[in-house]
């Protein structure tokens, strides 16, 4: 493809360039990610949101919190134009990276929006708040869940039972285990 793009750069388009970085992506292979996203644009191949979504979710796996941050910043007009899915790929990415501020500040923003009823968004930060220990944050998410019609699933329920134990708190996860 690498070839291909040589030959024939008036032929590419974002879509391309997505599979491309998010082959870099599941390979975590950062060096030809940042090259790919150079050669982009020099070809002045506009990127979506998609390729926002791509970019934090490899920077945040590979923990790189400041290059999180920064294409969250530079990419604006992705951002504004961002599904549920990219801003999942941002909330995941800023929980990896130890800043569950930043990954709450987003969720509060998508709330202002009413974009914020997903499972996987509030799963993520229970999951934020269960690495900060903090269960009391966590519990009020996993119960704003069911007041705003949003469903559980089995990573829900082990993300607020994995929060307890960490927390030492086995009489709160016993009753959710109940439930």
């Amino acid at each position: 493809v690498e070839r291909f793009i040589e030959a024939q750069p008036t032929d590419v388009d974002e879509v391309l360039f997505n599979a491309l970085l998010d082959t870099c992506c599941r390979l975590k292979d950062l060096t030809r990610l940042e090259a790919i996203a150079k050669r982009m644009r020099e070809l002045d191949v506009t990127p979506s949101p998609v390729t926002l979504g791509i970019l934090v979710k490899t920077y945040g796996q590979a923990g790189d919190a400041q290059k999180v941050l920064q294409v969250w910043s530079d990419m604006d007009v992705q951002r504004r134009n961002a599904n549920a899915k990219t801003y999942g790929c941002m909330i995941d990415a800023c929980v990896k990276c130890g800043h569950l501020d930043k990954a709450v500040e987003i969720f509060v923003d998508m709330k202002k929006e009413g974009e914020h009823k997903n499972t996987i968004l509030y799963t993520t930060l229970i999951k934020g708040y269960g690495l900060e220990k903090d269960l009391p944050k966590a519990l009020e998410l996993f119960h704003e869940m069911a007041t705003e019609g949003v469903p559980y699933n089995t990573i829900t329920y082990n993300s607020i039972l994995e929060a307890c134990v960490k927390c030492n708190d086995l009489d709160v996860a016993e009753g959710l285990v109940e439930e």
